[in-house]
C-alpha cells in the first residue's frame, strides 16, 4: 500500500507543473530581454553577461528559488570597432548565447541549460530584425527526502527525467523600440518516470512539457537630455493556464539610474531599481501578491548582476535603451 502511494504521488508531483505556467517566473526580464526570447541574442555592442537569484513567496515553506546565468555576443569584430563604414552598420551578422538555470520549488526541480543562435539582418538604417533559435536540455526531478507523508516511517525514493528541449524567437529593435514573439518547451517532449526494476514509465505514464508563447514590446520615450521613459508590456500563453499580463514603465537618468513599477494582472504589484556604473549593472525587485495568497507570503526578491565585457581594449556601448 505504501509502495502504490508512493508510485501515484511522485508523478502527480511531476505533472503539478503542467496545470500552470511551467517556465520560472522573473520580474526583471526587460533588462535581459534573452531569458525569453533566443531573437534577442547578441543584439548589445559588447557581451552581455548576466547573473539573477529570485526567491518567491517568501516565508512559505518551499516557495519557489531560481537561479539563473546567461551570456550572448555578437560574432565578429566589427561591431565594436569604432570606425564603422556605411557598409559596416547595414552588414547582417550572427550572434551565439547560452544560458544555465535552475528552479526549486518544495521537492521538485528543474534544471536547464540552453545554447542559443541569432542571425542579425538590417530592415533600414535604424531598424534590424533577428531570428533566433536555442536548444538544449531540461531536468526534472523529485527530492524524495523532502516527500512528507502522515506516516513518518514512510519513505520515498528520489527520481528524475531529462529531456531535449528546444526555443524560437524572432527580435525586432532600433535605437528607440523592440517588438518580440517567441515560444519555449515547442518540442513538448514527455518527462518520464520508472521506478524500481520495471520498464521505464511502469507504474509512471509521466507528464509533457506544455508550449509556452511570449509577445513583448517596448518603446524609450525621451523626456529630456538626461531622461527618458520606457513603458513596456509582455503577454504570456500557456494551456491550460489563463493569459498572463505584465504591464511595465521604468524611468531612467542617463545611462547611470533607473527606476520602475510592474503590474502582473491581478497577481502582483512589483517594484525595480537599479543602478550602471561602467561594466558593472545591478538590479533589485520585489513583487509585493495581489491575489488570495498573498496574506500568507512575505513578498519575493529578486536581484540581477550585469556585467558588460569588452570585446577589444575600448570603451563599452552605452547601455541607452534596454
Amino acid at each position: 500500500m505504501k509502495r502504490a502511494l508512493i508510485l501515484l504521488l511522485l508523478p502527480l508531483l511531476a505533472a503539478a507543473p503542467a496545470w500552470a505556467q511551467q517556465q520560472a517566473q522573473y520580474s526583471q526580464y526587460m533588462n535581459n530581454n534573452y531569458i525569453l526570447n533566443p531573437g534577442a541574442t547578441g543584439v548589445e555592442d559588447y557581451i552581455d553577461v548576466k547573473f539573477s537569484y529570485r526567491t518567491q513567496w517568501t516565508g512559505l515553506e518551499g516557495a519557489p528559488k531560481t537561479y539563473y546565468a546567461s551570456a550572448s555576443s555578437s560574432l565578429g569584430k566589427w561591431r565594436t570597432t569604432s570606425k564603422r563604414t556605411l557598409r559596416d552598420l547595414r552588414r547582417p551578422f550572427h550572434a551565439v548565447g547560452g544560458i544555465v538555470y535552475k528552479d526549486e520549488t518544495g521537492p521538485t526541480s528543474r534544471t536547464g541549460a540552453y545554447a542559443s543562435y541569432a542571425y542579425n539582418l538590417v530592415l533600414r538604417p535604424n531598424l534590424r530584425a533577428a531570428l533566433g533559435v536555442s536548444a538544449g536540455m531540461q531536468q526534472f526531478a523529485v527530492d524524495g527526502q523532502k516527500l512528507r507523508f502522515f506516516d513518518p516511517t514512510t519513505q520515498a525514493a528520489s527520481a528524475a527525467s531529462r529531456v531535449l528541449d528546444g526555443s524560437v524567437g524572432l527580435w525586432v529593435y532600433s535605437s528607440d523600440f523592440y517588438v518580440g514573439v517567441s515560444g519555449a518547451q515547442l518540442l513538448g517532449n514527455k518527462l518520464n518516470f520508472s521506478y524500481g526494476p520495471n520498464p521505464l514509465d511502469a507504474g509512471a505514464p509521466g507528464n509533457s512539457l506544455k508550449r509556452h508563447y511570449f509577445a513583448t514590446a517596448g518603446v524609450r520615450v525621451p523626456l529630456s537630455d538626461d531622461w527618458s521613459l520606457v513603458p513596456s508590456v509582455l503577454l504570456k500563453a500557456v494551456n491550460p493556464a489563463p493569459l498572463s499580463l505584465d504591464i511595465n514603465a521604468k524611468l531612467k537618468y542617463q545611462d547611470l539610474l533607473w527606476a520602475g513599477v510592474s503590474w502582473r494582472a491581478f497577481d502582483s504589484v512589483v517594484a525595480l531599481v537599479g543602478i550602471s556604473y561602467e561594466q558593472f549593472t545591478l538590479g533589485y525587485s520585489y513583487d509585493a501578491g495581489l491575489s488570495e495568497l498573498a496574506g500568507y507570503h512575505g513578498g519575493s526578491h529578486e536581484v540581477l548582476l550585469g556585467l558588460r565585457l569588452k570585446k577589444k581594449a575600448q570603451v563599452v556601448c552605452t547601455n541607452r535603451f534596454w
